[in-house]
């Protein structure tokens, strides 16, 4: 019996070990353009977020909401970038100044969606 206990166990923690990169696969924001909390004195053309794995376009967004609620960026869609489709990308018009939050929703290859959000702030 002990050694059925033993082949047991040693399948479950295979199995475990074979699992865990996957459980872990959510795509995170690694970096983003402008990144958070900068203080710009330019408006930036487009946010640019860059994840740690490729996003998949039908799941993944970016908006832009400035002070009031009010959304520069309109109706305008966030697009994969064709050379690395680990970033993400929202052309912007002209901005005032002032302060703005940008949203993110991202799915990666496990299908799961992760949100997230930060300011930044033109001079």
């Amino acid at each position: 019996m002990k050694p059925f206990q033993t082949l047991i166990a040693s399948v479950v923690m295979a199995a475990a070990a074979l699992t865990s990169p996957l459980a872990a696969a959510h795509a995170s924001l690694k970096s983003s353009n402008p990144a958070a909390n900068a203080v710009l004195d330019a408006a930036p053309k487009e946010i640019a977020l860059t994840f740690n794995e490729k996003v998949e376009p039908a799941f993944s967004s970016i908006t832009l909401t400035g002070a009031g609620g009010s959304t520069p960026a309109g109706q305008a869609k966030a697009t994969v970038d064709d050379a690395n489709p680990a970033i993400l990308r929202l052309a912007l018009p002209p901005l005032p100044a002032g302060a703005y939050t940008v949203g993110w929703a991202a799915a990666g290859r496990d299908g799961h969606r992760r949100k997230g959000e930060f300011t930044f702030t033109v001079k």
